[in-house]
């Protein structure tokens, strides 16, 4: 009878334990979409500011779906790439 017990009581653990591992693996991937919008948003307004700075020597970055991500994902270094795609490009 005793070993009947210590059997539930390691199954719950047990089912406790893969609920935990369910739950933690479902949150993974909206932490992850929750970042890569904060950093579109910042990317978007980087954007905005560094155009409207840009006015004064005809600089001018585009906005689009397209740059917004590739600086939301890579930082400072995908900015610096887009401005420079488009210095050597436009």
């Amino acid at each position: 009878m005793l070993s009947m017990g210590f059997n539930i009581v390691l199954l719950a653990l047990l089912v406790l334990f893969l609920v935990y591992l369910l739950v933690k693996l479902a949150a993974s991937p909206v932490q992850w979409l929750m970042k890569l919008a904060v950093n579109s948003i910042v990317a978007v307004v980087l954007l905005c500011i560094l155009s409207i700075v840009g006015e004064m020597w005809s600089f001018h970055l585009p906005i689009n779906p397209v740059t917004v991500l590739l600086i939301a994902i890579l930082g400072i270094p995908g900015l610096i790439l887009v401005a420079l795609l488009n210095f050597l490009f436009i």
